[in-house]
């Protein structure tokens, strides 16, 4: 294996979590127990501190069909609309300002651009059924992989005031090619918005789960920065953001052009987030791996307990990250009788390996504990819930502690 971003050839173990089935393989009932199964390890390359994983599950396998709808949460909306409007004033964007976003999903992020009057927005998006959902939310979409091939053939050069990449730029198997396919396509006094899931956060929340194969590299800001760096691309802003349980917002723009961009060559709270990057190194990943395999059976023991005592269990969303959860702690149909949800896409199928059942959620069928897979959403899920805990229905939460709300613990 050589490095995703520097090539090198020497690595440190993290974390093996062993054999996963990839985590969006939702099965039918005629799938069950003939999924695939793939090494699920996280590595560090000694060379340039990125977290990686060590095996390729094909982007064909993964992003051609998949059931994964960012539209389904007003969380992620709501964030989505904030950084438009601060892109909007930061950049002076106008009506005609092409913006594009690589794998933008149903067209959630490009509504909200089209919302505040930025109307010139395409999709790459390279799911075929995901991309019809684009095109049904008037969001216009390319229907393939975003690389370099893709960009010559699509757009002209220099062509792309705004390029956004939201929980996505850690997918992306044709790492360099995507860089180079952004640096063509990225006017001279664009930018590029790249938002990822914080491996500093990782290491804080100890929330394992979002390591699984779509998430190929786990940044830090330092080695977000020690990716571009070949391409003549610097972060000028970085600043933390609660999404996804812990992200960073990172504004990048092509270093030989900075001239042309009104901006500070770095700002505070990129300095700022900069600084922190730094506790978050070599020692700290190998204690984080320590500690998640150390607490391996904790939470099954847990659930254990309350089935053997009557208590009912479902799991609250059917989230990628739920099914390295589930399958690595070794919790499957025994523990937990149903996954409920209400993304339509997932409905009607069984999680893979645990092949636990979806279902609609509805206040009609309610179990005594609801495992929230979802974490991430927390404080939105729990809000929306709030008359079921006052019922008596308590959530238990895993991460970075287990945590019951509702009932007198609550």
């Amino acid at each position: 294996m050589k490095c995703r971003s520097c090539g090198g050839e020497n690595f440190t173990s993290i974390l093996n979590l062993g054999l996963h089935p990839w985590c969006n393989d939702f099965l039918t009932k005629e799938e069950v127990g003939a999924e695939k199964f793939y090494p699920l390890h996280l590595v560090y390359c000694d060379s340039c501190e990125l977290l990686q994983l060590d095996h390729t599950v094909p982007k064909e396998t993964m992003f051609k069909q998949h059931d994964y709808v960012s539209g389904t949460t007003k969380t992620l909306r709501n964030h989505f609309l904030r950084l438009a409007q601060e892109n909007k004033a930061e950049f002076n964007l106008c009506s005609d300002d092409l913006i594009i976003d690589i794998g933008g999903n149903d067209g959630t992020q490009l509504q909200e651009y089209q919302r505040i009057g930025l109307t010139n927005v395409v999709n790459i998006e390279s799911a075929d059924n995901i991309a019809e959902l684009s095109r049904q939310n008037n969001v216009p979409v390319i229907n393939e992989f975003f690389n370099e091939e893709t960009v010559m053939k699509n757009f002209k050069k220099g062509e792309a005031k705004l390029i956004n990449a939201s929980g996505v730029f850690f997918h992306l198997e044709e790492l360099h090619s995507v860089i180079r396919g952004i640096n063509y396509v990225l006017a001279d006094d664009g930018v590029f918005i790249v938002q990822f899931m914080y491996a500093g956060t990782m290491i804080e929340k100890l929330n394992f789960d979002t390591i699984y194969h779509e998430h190929l590299c786990y940044y830090t800001l330092i080695s977000l920065m020690n990716l571009l760096v070949d391409y003549d691309l610097e972060v000028f802003d970085a600043y933390p953001s609660d999404i996804h349980s812990g992200s960073i917002i990172a504004k990048v723009y092509k270093k030989k052009f900075s001239d042309k961009l009104d901006i500070m060559p770095h700002t505070g709270r990129f300095i700022e987030t900069l600084n922190k990057d730094y506790d978050y190194n070599k020692d700290s990943f190998i204690n984080f791996g320590k500690y998640i395999t150390s607490i391996k059976d904790r939470l099954k023991n847990f659930l254990s307990v309350l089935k053997e005592s009557g208590q009912t269990i479902y799991a609250y969303g059917a989230p990628a990250k739920g099914n390295t959860l589930l399958n690595y702690f070794e919790i499957d149909n025994t523990l937990i009788d149903k996954c409920v949800e209400v993304n339509e896409l997932k409905i009607g199928k069984y999680l893979p390996k645990s092949h636990i059942p979806i279902i609609k959620e509805s206040k009609e069928d309610l179990p005594n504990y609801y495992l929230l897979l979802s974490h991430n959403f927390e404080k939105e899920i729990l809000e929306k819930n709030k008359d079921i805990i006052e019922k008596g229905v308590k959530f238990i939460i895993p991460f970075p502690e287990i945590k019951i709300v509702g009932g007198i613990n609550g």
